[in-house]
């Protein structure tokens, strides 16, 4: 089979269209982005393993399973809930638009939008676009009734992510009901979203005052703008929370990356100064 080339606006899907067309061994030989005048497309170029080892480009190619090095393990029944909570402004909309449709996170996988920010204007339409440019599910929920409905919708997704308002952590009321919110959806992880530059401080009341529902992990935003700064890692370290993703730009959806090198940066440094520490395993 020779090596078939798709252009779409949507890697996720196209990863799933390379799996339909050459089989689920489908090897991956790149993944471009293309600029326009209409807009951004993805250029995904893909080939059955035999065809790629022909011509030396086996090395350079990358299995579609291969792809998701950086996402969390698939629940045994239902989908994978993940909500992002956070100030506002931290970031959340915009990872959250990462995380649906990075290649290295979910691939092939079936995401669901769920926006719990009905406060902040404009909130839901920003999540909308994203949802309707990367053509996945969407849904909002206002209260309690709401959830139902977007469980029905979200049925055949194998991931759920949650957008959540983000208010000051002074408007406990606001607070609240949203955690009722999370509480009642019962997500696997709940990542709080502190920026790089966020003052160790505040960064520690964050995360003391966001714990309904638990927080199980961090999440670090805007390193881009705050490239020498270290304290919420250490801080991750501190608190025994992991951090599996950082950002560093604006740009959907690849601005994003692991935290592992940062992480395994301030475990050394830990060694170094105190000859131990607690390690939390994203």
């Amino acid at each position: 089979m020779p090596i078939r080339t798709l252009v779409g606006p949507n890697v996720a899907t196209l990863l799933k269209q390379a799996q339909l067309v050459i089989g689920a061994d489908a090897v991956i030989l790149h993944v471009r982005r293309i600029r326009t005048p209409d807009g951004t497309l993805f250029e995904v170029a893909a080939a059955d393993p035999v065809s790629a080892a022909r011509g030396g480009v086996a090395a350079r190619s990358t299995p579609t399973a291969a792809l998701e090095m950086i996402v969390p393990a698939q629940p045994a029944r239902g989908p994978l809930i993940v909500a992002l909570v956070g100030a506002t402004g931290s970031g959340k909309t915009t990872t959250v638009a990462k995380l649906a449709t990075h290649p290295r996170v979910f691939g092939s996988r079936r995401v669901g939008l769920l926006c719990l920010d009905t406060f902040r204007i404009g909130a839901i339409d920003q999540l909308r676009t994203y949802a309707q440019i990367a053509q996945l599910p969407f849904d909002v929920a206002y209260g309690s009734e709401d959830l139902e409905r977007a469980r029905g919708k979200f049925a055949d997704c194998d991931v759920i992510l949650v957008d959540t308002p983000g208010r000051s952590p002074r408007q406990k009321n606001d607070r609240a009901s949203a955690g009722g919110l999370l509480e009642a959806l019962a997500p696997q992880e709940v990542h709080l979203v502190i920026p790089a530059g966020t003052a160790p401080r505040l960064a520690r009341m964050m995360v003391r005052e966001a714990r309904t529902p638990r927080v199980t992990h961090l999440l670090v935003t805007k390193c881009d703008e705050a490239p020498d700064e270290n304290g919420v890692f250490d801080l991750a370290v501190d608190q025994a929370l992991p951090i599996r993703w950082t950002t560093d730009g604006q740009d959907v959806p690849f601005d994003l990356a692991s935290a592992d090198e940062a992480m395994l940066a301030i475990r050394i440094s830990r060694q170094s100064d105190h000859g131990g520490y607690r390690e939390a395993v994203a």
